[in-house]
């Protein structure tokens, strides 16, 4: 049954349920692109992109990634990257099931969760060479 897919995370709300969590509460942080950049730098990460949420309004893909990864701290004011950590930032964090305007792009497992953040600026670097430190 489509409504009983099962996380194995607690955190994850049930079903198509979404839950507005405050960013690093639940041991990672988060960084977000538009969906014109996301799509092509999710498709560069290929298997090596942890669990990803794709919000529709607006439309953006958002991975999460280790507290206060080094790789990151220097995208903090670009204008297509949205870093988020222990900063007061909020994020949906949806259920299994898909529901509408935010849903998992990439399903969490335990084995796929975070996203190493060092590669996933190597990915953004492809199509945006200015982002590496």
């Amino acid at each position: 049954m489509e409504g009983h897919v099962t996380s194995p995370f607690d955190w994850v709300p049930p079903g198509g349920g979404v839950r507005w969590t405050r960013v690093g509460e639940l041991g990672w942080h988060a960084l977000s692109l538009p969906c014109y950049l996301g799509n092509r730098v999710l498709a560069g990460l290929g298997e090596a992109s942890g669990a990803v949420i794709e919000e529709d309004v607006p439309a953006r893909l958002v991975w999460l990634i280790e507290p206060k990864a080094p790789a990151v701290q220097h995208l903090g004011d670009h204008e297509e990257i949205t870093v988020a950590g222990d900063d007061g930032s909020y994020l949906f964090v949806p259920g299994m099931a898909r529901a509408r305007l935010v849903w998992w792009r990439i399903p969490p497992s335990p084995d796929r969760l975070l996203t190493d953040a060092g590669r996933l600026v190597e990915a953004i670097a492809v199509l945006r060479p200015g982002v590496r430190p």
